[in-house]
């Protein structure tokens, strides 16, 4: 846009302009204008993007603490099975001695 001003600015400085000059010009801005909004349209777009991208992240986040609040309650829940099969597994063998005896 600097570009496009400073030669506007100097066309008019000039005695003679050239013809077309101006409106050549002027549709350069008006081009470089869209271009612009396109331009922020997208930088909007990824904005939002972005966003959502950092929702989901703490969406993960949590899960993954869920995950692993449920593995830790599982590893727990297999140590208490564990013990209670081996303490079946006494038993039964206390049982046969006795009736053995």
């Amino acid at each position: 846009f600097r570009e496009l001003i400073e030669i506007l600015a100097l066309s008019r400085n000039q005695k003679l302009p050239q013809p077309g000059e101006e409106s050549q010009i002027l549709e350069l801005l008006i081009q470089r204008d869209g271009e612009f909004q396109e331009l922020m349209k997208l930088a909007v777009d990824q904005g939002k993007i972005h966003h959502e991208m950092q929702l989901l992240e703490k969406v993960v986040e949590k899960r993954d603490n869920d995950i692993q609040q449920l593995q830790k309650q599982l590893k727990e829940a297999e140590h208490i099975l564990a013990t209670a099969v081996y303490q079946a597994k006494e038993k039964l063998k206390s049982i046969e001695k006795a009736r053995k005896g």
